[in-house]
């Protein structure tokens, strides 16, 4: 028997009874993909996004304000939603340098350990699936 009902429906079909639980189910499929672009695993980065989410959200809304380019920052990528022509970032093909600049207190970065070793975000913890 058919219902009559009101709703939100995410672009795969699932369904919210409100709009900005639909809106955050979109964007984390976003994120989700941009992840698997780039070798990331997502579980990990929810967990970091989800435990940092106030720290973050302070650094996008004082960055907001700012007239100067991010900091450390040197070009950005530009990565499109995939299905949208939404620009989440761009990019003129140039190398990125994310570090800080080294000052003389700074101690050298650890020598040990395997440099092919995945990295936080790129392993998963969650064995049971």
């Amino acid at each position: 028997m058919s219902k009559q009902v009101k709703g939100f429906l995410a672009p795969d079909g699932t369904f919210f009874d409100h709009e900005p639980e639909c809106r955050r189910y979109e964007s984390m499929k976003n994120l989700e993909r941009v992840c698997d672009s780039h070798g990331t695993n997502f579980e990990n980065f929810m967990i970091c996004l989800n435990a940092w989410h106030k720290t973050i959200k302070e650094y996008y809304n004082a960055d907001s304000k700012c007239k100067a380019p991010e900091v450390g920052k040197k070009d950005t990528v530009e990565f499109r939603n995939e299905g949208t022509d939404e620009v989440i970032e761009r990019n003129d093909g140039d190398e990125y340098d994310y570090s800080l600049p080294r000052t003389e207190g700074d101690t050298p970065d650890p020598t040990g350990g395997d440099k092919d070793a995945p990295g936080f975000l790129e392993q998963s913890f969650r064995k049971y699936k």
